[in-house]
């Protein structure tokens, strides 16, 4: 599932997700339009957060 059906079906918005990561708000609006992807530890730290495996946010 994308980045962005996750945080719209979470609740989460993008700039309390960064800030909870420790990343830029760019950073994460990056990721969600698809022009970067998260380091593996961010990806641990997503799913941490979102409450989903890592391997969902990587497909």
């Amino acid at each position: 599932m994308l980045l962005k059906e996750l945080l719209k079906t979470k609740g989460v918005k993008q700039n309390w997700l960064a800030s909870r990561l420790g990343v830029s708000e760019v950073t994460v609006s990056n990721w969600v339009k698809e022009k970067s992807i998260p380091s593996q530890k961010h990806l641990e730290k997503l799913s941490e957060i979102l409450n989903i495996p890592v391997k969902e946010l990587i497909n």
